[in-house]
């Protein structure tokens, strides 16, 4: 809400108020170029790993290294260097110069090796990497950005006097309590919320913590949804998106971060989309291919996995299609497709909406479910138990008797429409690891609002022996 519109505005502002340099006008901290020229006509100044000139950005939890590098505009005949140092009069005149008061980040957290010294080799136009480093200081605010006030000095002939700054706005997330819950001294169960993000902004779920411990109620949240399609022009299956969800991922700053930061895994869903490409419709060279497109998908936005959902496919046509690479609906299929995801990106969360070809898995290769999975989440009502039908797959992996926030009756153990077996307390006694929230809202206006609160209070003293706090924000679609 206004502390993260604020804080994109600090950075919005200190990064306009510095002009990037090219080639031909290149300076550090806006100073006169002039007084850096070198004797051969040359300019040396100071960037960041993405070529920003004079201010920089981290946010970090625990530690963080940050690259800097001096270049020049061109190579130069002797080596350029110049030293960091940590100087809060260059913090003074950047508050003074943009009206701000940003606080400075403890210089004790924040380590120049080398004595600050970044050297540019001869014939060379650009440093190696100068490895900044930062460390947390668990009195800070997460909420609120810092600023590392760096004077850079020029050493010698090749870069001649003035003393120029570099800016690094920092935010230290490491006092963020977190999403890991208790119940007695052993892990708790895990909140999947499955966000309609074609209506509901997935920020939203970021106001529903514990009233003692200030975890977030929330432990994955699920972009709901890509898609899988097939193109026949190229012959490619891929990983559509459509406006809003790429909206969501071009702006991860703004609506994925804020969430990894208090811990929260954000995962990118995947359905059909009425052609004949489908999670379970694929033969296994084509499951190879899709599932690499995915792990580039989720490197180039740094998600931290995948939710499957067998849902919208063509089946008939996929069945009778004469194309390559194309079969008829199988569980086979599916679980062929869940393997080589996981194969590709081991480290990634892999959950499965246990629908049409994923109410089951098999065995690929050795491997079974229970290594394939991560998760294993039942359609809202249904209360079997998925171990039945995922080999290898422990109680602790499933999800049974999920909440659908969209229905009129909600199919939510809290309000009794189970067996004392499936009521919240019995999921927890039974060792299940997750509920999944479909279609999670909390829109104010939304007239089911104060029941789903009200619902959403049960589970965390069922699930964590723990009270629920709801900071009433809501965070409108604006994307």
């Amino acid at each position: 809400m206004s502390k993260i519109l604020f804080r994109s505005l600090i950075c919005m502002a200190a990064i306009s108020a510095f002009v990037s340099c090219d080639n031909d006008d290149i300076y550090i901290g806006g100073a006169d170029d002039s007084i850096i020229q070198s004797p051969q006509g040359n300019v040396v100044y100071l960037t960041d790993g993405d070529g920003h000139s004079n201010v920089g950005f981290a946010e970090f939890k625990e530690s963080y290294t940050m690259d800097l590098y001096l270049r020049s505009s061109k190579a130069i005949e002797g080596s350029a260097s110049a030293t960091l140092k940590y100087d809060l009069s260059v913090l003074d005149a950047y508050n003074a110069g943009s009206g701000s008061e940003v606080a400075a980040f403890p210089q004790a957290s924040v380590i120049l090796p080398d004595d600050g010294k970044i050297t540019i080799s001869a014939g060379s136009i650009s440093s190696d990497a100068y490895k900044l480093e930062f460390k947390s200081n668990i009195d800070l605010d997460p909420e609120t950005t810092y600023a590392v006030p760096l004077s850079v000095t020029p050493e010698n002939a090749a870069m001649a006097g003035g003393e120029n700054s570099f800016i690094v706005l920092v935010r230290d997330c490491t006092k963020f309590p977190g999403t890991e819950k208790f119940y007695e001294g052993k892990p708790g169960m895990k909140i999947v919320g499955v966000i309609e993000v074609n209506d509901v902004n997935p920020l939203n779920v970021m106001g529903f913590t514990l009233k003692e411990s200030g975890k977030q109620f929330f432990d994955v949240v699920v972009l709901f949804s890509a898609n899988i399609n097939y193109n026949s022009q190229t012959g490619r299956v891929y990983v559509s998106r459509n406006e809003n969800v790429q909206a969501l991922l071009d702006q991860r700053e703004k609506y994925i971060k804020p969430l990894q930061e208090r811990g929260i895994k954000v995962v990118l869903g995947i359905l059909g989309n009425h052609d004949i490409s489908g999670i379970s419709t694929l033969k296994p060279e084509l499951a190879k291919a899709f599932a690499s497109e995915v792990k580039n998908l989720c490197d180039a936005y740094e998600l931290d996995g995948v939710f499957l959902d067998d849902e919208y496919t063509n089946y008939d046509e996929a069945a009778n299609t004469t194309i390559p690479g194309f079969q008829a609906q199988s569980t086979e299929a599916a679980s062929r497709m869940a393997y080589e995801i996981r194969k590709a990106q081991p480290s990634r969360l892999l959950v499965s909406y246990r629908y049409e070809a994923l109410y089951s898995a098999v065995d690929v290769d050795g491997m079974n479910p229970g290594e394939i999975f991560d998760l294993v989440l039942n359609d809202y009502g249904v209360t079997s138990n998925p171990v039945s039908t995922y080999p290898g797959l422990s109680i602790s992996q499933a999800g049974t008797g999920s909440w659908n926030c969209s229905d009129y009756m909600q199919w939510i153990p809290a309000n009794g429409n189970y067996s004392s077996r499936f009521s919240l307390d019995g999921m927890r006694e039974e060792g299940y690891g997750a509920l999944m929230i479909f279609n999670f809202t909390c829109n104010p206006g939304y007239w089911m609002t104060p029941y789903i609160v009200n619902d959403m209070k049960k589970t965390t003293i069922s699930f964590w022996n723990a009270e629920l706090e709801y900071d009433n924000s809501w965070y409108n679609k604006d994307y």
